[in-house]
């Protein structure tokens, strides 16, 4: 780590002032921020990835079942919802699935003989594109995070498409869970650690497309990010290109970060 700060100084040195009082006050400001990237990352995304995880269950192209991951269960409950729990690096993600006429009327949909969450996913979406040939029917998961110093919540709708009978999760926002005419509006969602270091993520995407192939097995796609650190506040975006390596862009750093999906590892990139 300490290579990739001592880089991504260097890179931004030509932008410091002369004066050395100037120079060394934006030296330590890029430091903050590039501490803060390097510290939080690797102990939020994680989490982030976790519900993710939970998320590629809407998946509705992937060619085959998708088996539910160790650790998550759920059930339906009367009136056509979801409770889910998926219980994984110490910590519980609570998440309850409502499904959505393309107008926002909820709906109590068939789930006979579903095994997996995928396997209810797909029954809901089938029917879903039964009862509502035309318009995009949709599902929103509402979600909070706790355990092991984590706390988290947020919301995510999936918009469900399909055509020639076959069904497809067009994209994933993240949203509020309130629904009113349509699908909920776009907002943020955030997960913290309690350290150490004391962290907190903040992110929120128009779209990120998970389900345009079958087996996709990372998301494509921009979130918007905000990273609360001991050292600073840094904000900025992730892209997702399909690939295991996400590149993070932070306001005022030059360069970017590669953070792999994988290995939860940041490194900087001149």
């Amino acid at each position: 780590m300490t290579t990739a700060r001592s880089l991504a100084l260097l890179s931004l040195a030509a932008i410091a002032a002369c004066n050395s009082k100037v120079t060394s006050a934006l030296d330590q400001d890029l430091q903050d921020k590039v501490n803060t990237v390097q510290d939080c990352f690797p102990s939020l995304y994680p989490h982030a990835s976790d519900l993710l995880e939970l998320a590629n269950s809407w998946r509705l192209n992937a060619g085959s079942s998708i088996p539910d991951p160790t650790g998550l269960t759920w059930s339906e409950q009367s009136g056509g919802s979801i409770d889910v729990t998926y219980v994984v690096r110490g910590t519980t993600i609570s998440m309850t699935i409502v499904f959505y006429s393309p107008t926002g009327t909820a709906q109590d949909l068939n789930l006979t003989g579903a095994t997996t969450l995928a396997d209810a996913i797909d029954a809901a979406a089938t029917e879903l594109n039964t009862n509502f040939p035309s318009g995009d029917p949709f599902m929103v998961g509402d979600w909070t995070m706790s355990g092991g110093g984590i706390t988290g919540s947020g919301a995510l709708t999936g918009i469900i498409g399909g055509t020639g009978g076959g069904n497809e999760l067009e994209e994933i926002r993240t949203t509020s869970a309130t629904v009113s005419g349509g699908p909920p509006a776009v907002a943020s969602g955030s997960i913290s650690d309690s350290g150490s270091p004391a962290c907190t993520l903040t992110f929120e995407t128009t779209g990120l497309i998970t389900d345009q192939t079958p087996g996709q097995e990372y998301p494509e796609g921009t979130v918007t990010i905000s990273v609360v650190g001991p050292d600073a506040t840094v904000n900025g975006t992730m892209t997702f290109d399909a690939t295991s390596t996400a590149s993070v862009a932070i306001d005022t750093i030059n360069g970017t970060f590669d953070l792999d999906l994988d290995a939860f590892t940041v490194t900087y990139v001149p």
